[in-house]
């Protein structure tokens, strides 16, 4: 899936469609020039947890709680008529739409031969299967799921090397040895199939299904050209890291905010909802001196569980995400900080609701599109 189509001069609004493991956000954006205008804002919880477990993917819960951020973000900007025609941008939870880096090696028989552009086309459709090859054994051995039950969206290419040389491609170039860094983002059929029912059922113009793995070098690149990136979520959190303004390495933290929450729930004798909202006001320090305190003892045990899991010795470390103000999680050993959707450059919010850093992946989702725009437009002059 690709870019569907682009507007000059004003553009027309599009929708942010950010599904996770806890809960949907929803932004409408427009481009005005080189700012990102947040024209309306919302999230909205799912019902109960684990939606998105097993096979159990509770279509009616999850197509509920999207119409619910949908009309929230009404109230700030009248969409509804609008929305058969906005382009959306849409990301998934991180164990339907997944992202994988792999490398590739093609080795050419006359290492003498400047490379075709015919060529080209061949080298890659041939490190692309290898990647697919690859990527359809490990996630066998890992999840039982069968080759014929994954559906490729995206093939990038992240760095080429030709002898040991860096190159943008490899048409005009000759040499033995040619190196792909490959991202590719891909999804178990089953649960694309069943997110793209629904997505088809709330007449959205699906523009793209976006990875932040696609996105975070791209928007982050510019500003900031090496850390480590952690967008903490409920059931799971992203790590990335960037090396020079390149997407380096990626992998996936089966831990994120809901451990927190059932361990308040467990230990306090409460529901699931009452002890997440609890949790938030733990966070945002909106509860007394001493109820912090019982709260921190009652986290011990799960901070400790966080900070082991997370294997990272490195900084600068930049965390976002719905359980980034978790103090256990900001925390976090080494170099790091909260990464605020006021951090980022050229957005501006006529909602006023966009200030915690639940919001920042949509966020980078919809300056991703921005500049995605902006390049179409330039090119297409």
């Amino acid at each position: 899936m690709g870019f569907s189509f682009f507007y000059k001069k004003k553009e027309r609004p599009f929708l942010v469609l950010d599904v996770g493991t806890e809960a949907v956000k929803v932004l409408a954006c427009r481009k005005e020039n080189n700012k990102t205008v947040i024209l309306g804002a919302a999230t909205q919880y799912f019902e109960r947890y684990g939606v998105f477990n097993g096979q159990d993917f509770a279509a009616e819960i999850i197509k509920k709680a999207i119409l619910k951020a949908i009309a929230g973000a009404e109230q700030d900007f009248i969409i509804y008529s609008e929305r058969a025609k906005m382009p959306a941008l849409v990301t998934l939870p991180p164990d339907v739409l997944r992202a994988e880096i792999i490398e590739q090696t093609f080795r050419q028989k006359d290492s003498k031969k400047k490379i075709a552009r015919k060529e080209e086309k061949i080298i890659l459709e041939q490190v692309f299967k290898g990647a697919q090859e690859g990527i359809s054994q490990t996630f066998f051995k890992k999840f039982g799921i069968l080759p014929k039950d994954i559906n490729w969206i995206s093939f990038n290419i992240l760095n080429i090397k030709v002898d040991g040389y860096s190159v943008r491609w490899v048409q005009g170039y000759n040499g033995r040895e040619l190196k792909f860094k490959i991202l590719v983002i891909f999804s178990p059929k089953y649960y694309f199939e069943s997110a793209q029912k629904i997505l088809e059922s709330l007449k959205l113009r699906v523009s793209k299904i976006i990875h932040l793995t696609e996105v975070l070098p791209v928007v982050f690149g510019e500003k900031i050209s090496d850390g480590i990136f952690i967008d903490v979520g409920g059931r799971i959190s992203q790590i990335f890291l960037i090396k020079n303004e390149e997407l380096m390495q990626f992998r996936e933290l089966e831990k994120g905010g809901e451990i927190f929450t059932q361990k308040l729930s467990e230990t306090l004798g409460i529901d699931i909802e009452s002890a997440r909202i609890f949790k938030e006001k733990y966070a945002s320090k909106q509860l007394s001196p001493e109820s912090e305190q019982r709260i921190r003892e009652i986290f011990l045990k799960e901070k400790r569980t966080w900070y082991e899991s997370l294997d990272i010795f490195s900084s600068p470390i930049f965390l976002f995400g719905g359980a980034s103000l978790l103090p256990e999680i900001r925390e976090t050993p080494g170099e790091s900080k909260v990464f605020y959707p006021k951090d980022l450059s050229n957005i501006e919010d006529t909602t006023n609701k966009i200030n915690v850093p639940q919001y920042t992946p949509s966020l980078l989702i919809a300056q991703f599109y921005g500049k995605e725009i902006l390049r179409h437009n330039s090119s297409s002059r």
